[in-house]
């Protein structure tokens, strides 16, 4: 699964319609942060690569080595930053669908089972992390920049449902649905991608998790 194929849930829409805690631990954490199971509509399956983004970089080492490079590089990238931790969830509706995302020949801009990506980072402090979603360099091959070319679909600040520093993109394509959102509260950095799913249930679930950074 490499950083192309999630980038590519961006470009498919622009192109067709136009990541420990030092809060301490009492305080939310990318972690605790996460899509949660019961965020979710039934019947999806958390995937095995759901985890601390070093485990997800190791685990991606073998059925694609190029997403592990580039997820590391991107990680190093946003520790200069300010970043101290980082966390991954994948749901799709099947076991076969997670294994299926772990290669490098899959491409989930053309997906059409329901599917979650969603990465939380955790930075030192508020500025840091208001300047990683301000940006223009793509983080996990997501930026708010990259999703203002997304057309009629885009709202951005309290339109969104969530901060002021946010964005979100809904957008059918074809036979499929997107939802993208990108957002900061706090020293959070939340990065969503929701395919298939209806937009209520999909806005709600980025509602819900970004209820939990307190």
């Amino acid at each position: 699964m490499t950083r192309v194929s999630f980038a590519v849930l961006i470009a498919v829409i622009c192109v067709t319609g136009c990541g420990g805690s030092s809060s301490g631990p009492s305080g939310p954490t990318a972690s605790s942060v996460s899509v949660q199971q019961s965020d979710l509509p039934s019947g999806l399956v958390k995937c095995d690569l759901t985890g601390d983004v070093n485990n997800f970089i190791s685990k991606e080492q073998t059925p694609d080595p190029s997403a592990s490079k580039s997820m590391a590089t991107d990680w190093d990238d946003a520790k200069k930053n300010g970043a101290t931790a980082a966390f991954a969830a994948l749901y799709t509706d099947s076991k076969a669908h997670c294994d299926a995302i772990k290669g490098s020949a899959a491409d989930l801009g053309a997906a059409t089972y329901k599917l979650v990506v969603n990465f939380v980072i955790q930075f030192k402090d508020e500025k840091s992390a208001a300047a990683g979603y301000n940006s223009n360099k793509a983080i996990f091959g997501f930026s708010a920049a990259e999703l203002r070319g997304g057309g009629q679909g885009v709202l951005e600040g309290s339109k969104t449902g969530l901060t002021a520093n946010s964005i979100s993109l809904t957008q059918p394509v074809g036979n499929q649905l997107f939802y993208i959102a990108v957002w900061q509260n706090k020293a959070f950095m939340v990065i969503l991608a929701i395919l298939n799913v209806d937009a209520p249930a999909s806005a709600k679930v980025a509602t819900t998790e970004n209820s939990r950074i307190k």
